[in-house]
């Protein structure tokens, strides 16, 4: 058992990996809900914190995830880092929708029914 185990994390490749990462990410409503703003345009941490209703801290541990996930990117504002501002990631989330349509795509899946073992 703790052989397959370590034989089906050795075929983990790093896509299944970041794919994993990115939907973790997008598994939270809170976070669902920023991607959805970030979606219209670019928009400041003060303006998520509001119609968010959560606090600059519990924001920014949103975000610190969706980075990690590769699918946002930010900037801070020149005449003031104190103002931070969010956009989607075009490449990240590129990659992200190839990699699920990849995962989903059953056109490749071999229609045999299946047969229990004897």
């Amino acid at each position: 058992m703790v052989l397959r185990t370590q034989q089906r994390q050795q075929e983990t490749s790093p896509l299944d990996a970041s794919l994993g990462t990115a939907l973790a990410a997008l598994a939270n409503p809170v976070r669902l809900r920023i991607i959805q703003m970030l979606r219209e345009r670019e928009q400041c941490v003060c303006h998520l914190t509001d119609t968010l209703g959560l606090t600059q801290g519990t924001v920014s541990y949103h975000m610190g995830v969706l980075k990690q996930a590769g699918l946002i990117l930010y900037r801070r504002d020149p005449s003031d880092a104190r103002w931070v501002y969010y956009r989607l990631n075009p490449t990240g989330t590129a990659a992200f929708q190839t990699a699920l349509s990849t995962l989903l795509n059953v056109t490749q899946a071999d229609p045999t029914p299946a047969r229990c073992c004897d």
